[in-house]
């Protein structure tokens, strides 16, 4: 039997801490291939990935994943837990996925699947004490905990995150085994993301929250009131008031997220809520999203190793949601709502796009070259070395 291996990731940016994940889970799971499901070109913190969905995808695969797929737009820039349940909806919808493997600070797959059960068995009460402790200014973990009422919460993000995709594993019924892997000391993430951003140049394509100023302040001025604001996905009717408000205050898109924040409501809360807003994205989508379709609609992948042909053939005859190698049939395959959502997804990656071509100086080059291909038009991502060899054999 083939032995698949799933890994959930920002990689925003890639670190060593991915690349030992990677090494530990194909060794940890005899696996045979490692299928990354990558957020896209926005992230959970409420911003813009620091580099495209290629270019991470190229280093993954550069790193040994076998195959990378994307996480669904409503899936990547949401909150832990339609953000767990979605990842682990797309690894299931696969139809190949034997194995999960995720970092965390403790290692403690015992005692986080514990956790996990209680919280898989609580109620809608829990769901009202969690939703109760959101809306009075408490962080996610602390209002976890007193929703849970005397379990014991992880508060390492990791830890958090991993209990998450257990608990989605535990209430679907899956059959995938959940691995989680001690992480190694590294540099973070958010520290090479910093010096990045502080250090790039002109002609840098890096991208951050600030890039997006503009287009924030006139999606702000376009929505033109409080209840217009309040459709739009993570943004309550009180958190729609209080942006009106400090409106005339804008500056930029960190800037805002300061000025709004308040012991109510976190910087990151602020931050996704504004990214929710600028990209259009409305709570009656991810209600109608997770309804009907359960956070995974489609499997779209981004790049994947010449060796993993068995597996993908594998995939496209096994995956219970269209695979989506080809988006010209999308169309075809999907429901009308399904194909909304996706253009929907594909016009924020090409705003992405756009601005990086803007931090990057591609926008002033040659009126005659090839200019932001819209999704549709994209390659599949594969290693260099096999970009090489492919090259060769068309000369």
């Amino acid at each position: 039997m083939m032995k698949v291996t799933g890994i959930i990731a920002e990689c925003n940016p890639l670190h060593e801490g991915h690349k030992y994940l990677i090494d530990q889970a194909r060794g940890r799971c005899d696996a045979d291939y490692i299928v990354v499901a990558l957020s896209g070109d926005y992230v959970q913190r409420g911003a813009p990935a620091v580099l495209s969905r290629e270019a991470r995808t190229s280093e993954l695969l550069q790193a040994g994943a076998d195959l990378v797929v994307e996480l669904p737009l409503y899936v990547s820039c949401s909150g832990a837990d339609y953000f767990a349940r979605g990842a682990v909806a797309l690894m299931e919808s696969l139809g190949v996925v034997t194995d999960l493997a995720f970092g965390s600070e403790s290692g403690d797959l015992e005692g986080l699947t514990e956790t996990a059960s209680a919280l898989a068995g609580e109620p809608e009460e829990f769901r009202i004490r969690l939703r109760e402790g959101l809306r009075e200014g408490l962080t996610y973990a602390q209002a976890l905990a007193g929703a849970m009422q005397g379990v014991d919460i992880p508060a390492s993000p990791n830890d958090l995150l991993g209990t998450h995709y257990l608990q989605a594993l535990i209430r679907s019924g899956s059959a995938i085994r959940a691995h989680a892997i001690k992480r190694t000391e590294c540099r973070s993430a958010s520290e090479i993301r910093e010096q990045m951003i502080s250090s790039r140049q002109g002609g840098d394509p890096c991208l951050c929250r600030d890039d997006f100023s503009d287009l924030l302040l006139h999606a702000l001025c376009m929505a033109g009131s409080a209840d217009a604001l309040a459709d739009c996905l993570d943004v309550s009717p009180d958190l729609s008031s209080r942006i009106m408000k400090e409106l005339p205050f804008y500056r930029s898109y960190s800037q805002f997220c300061a000025r709004v924040k308040t012991r109510n409501y976190t910087y990151t809360r602020i931050s996704r809520a504004l990214l929710h807003i600028l990209l259009g994205m409305t709570a009656e989508a991810m209600d109608r999203f997770d309804e009907e379709h359960g956070l995974c609609g489609w499997i779209r992948p981004i790049g994947f190793r010449r060796s993993a042909a068995p597996l993908i053939r594998s995939i496209t005859s096994s995956c219970s949601v269209p695979y989506l190698d080809k988006l010209s049939r999308a169309r075809k395959v999907l429901a009308p709502d399904l194909y909304a959502l996706l253009e929907e997804e594909l016009r924020a990656e090409f705003l992405y796009d756009l601005m990086a071509a803007r931090r990057s100086g591609a926008d002033k080059k040659d009126a005659s070259s090839e200019g932001v291909l819209y999704g549709f038009g994209k390659p599949m991502i594969m290693p260099e070395s096999e970009q090489i060899t492919r090259s060769r054999a068309q000369d």
